[in-house]
């Protein structure tokens, strides 16, 4: 096991990209961090990092060692849980890449009601715009990725995969908050609040309003959920949401109506991992109970 300190420090400066930053991380002094990371360099026979002004950074030697110390960190964690599950605790550490709505509604309780079962279980959950969801699989900084409209899945396993009508959401006194359904165009005059390009959501909205020969010119644009329900909290217009993303409800506040039967094409959430990986016990269970609550939904 001592060997893998060594590995666990190189990661930290890796992703620091520097050694005094990571040294603080770490807890350690950066002149020990640097003969770490100079006898590792001495046993390969070759330097992984490049120094310069600013940091460190890996080289193509270092790029190819690292991956290999996350692939021995990841299959470490997985004998862990295994071990820890045998004697009927479990134990471990789930890693999820998500996207801001994803992270900030549907996850928090259920892994509170997780925990609640399997307290010795932590987990770290990272937002990433969803292109680079995906790229936290293949890096081996994640366990498992939740992302709506996933953009490539290469070497990826899917695990789950649900469909998702798109719906509205506003303050009571709108306009439209009355209504029964709407339809795109009445969403888009009166104030649409969109996420910015790149979003599943905001993909989706504007392929439909291509079809529809309309304006897709939102009135807000921002990249966070909680400020979007804010401001059509204040009746500043429409958002847009879907089931699994405002899973804990809409908020106070707030109602939710829903579109005329075609006036979008539904998206898909989706849950995955890399290929052919075996996933730790603990994440694996985590799934499972993913799984669970979609299927209740």
């Amino acid at each position: 096991m001592r060997h893998m300190l060594a590995l666990k420090y190189i990661d930290a400066v890796a992703k620091a990209g520097s050694i005094r930053a990571a040294a603080e991380t770490l807890a350690i002094t950066p002149s020990a961090l640097n003969r770490r990371i100079l006898t590792v360099e001495e046993e390969l026979g070759i330097e992984i990092f490049e120094r310069h002004s600013l940091g460190v950074r890996l080289n193509s030697a270092g790029e190819l060692f690292i991956q290999h110390i996350r692939a021995q960190m990841a299959d470490l964690e997985r004998v862990r849980s295994r071990i820890a599950d045998l004697s009927g605790v479990r134990l471990g550490h789930v890693r999820i890449a998500t996207t801001k709505e994803i992270g900030a509604n549907l996850l928090p309780g259920l892994i509170q009601s997780y925990r609640s079962e399997f307290p010795g279980v932590t987990f770290s959950i990272e937002t990433f715009a969803r292109a680079q969801v995906e790229r936290q699989l293949h890096s081996l900084d994640a366990d498992i990725a939740l992302v709506f409209q996933p953009l490539r899945l290469a070497d990826v396993q899917t695990l789950i995969h649900t469909q998702q009508e798109i719906h509205c959401v506003m303050s009571p006194n709108h306009l439209l908050a009355q209504r029964t359904a709407l339809r795109l165009v009445d969403c888009l005059e009166h104030g649409a609040i969109l996420p910015p390009r790149g979003d599943g959501v905001r993909e989706l909205i504007e392929a439909a309003a291509v079809k529809k020969g309309l304006n897709c010119m939102p009135a807000v644009e921002a990249d966070d959920v909680n400020l979007i329900q804010n401001i059509a909290r204040q009746n500043g217009g429409v958002a847009f949401s879907y089931s699994l993303a405002d899973q804990n409800g809409v908020g106070e506040g707030l109602v939710k109506v829903p579109l005329h039967v075609g006036e979008l094409d539904p998206g898909f959430l989706f849950v995955g991992q890399l290929h052919k990986r075996t996933l730790p016990v603990a994440a694996s269970k985590f799934v499972e109970e993913l799984r669970k609550k979609i299927d209740r939904h």
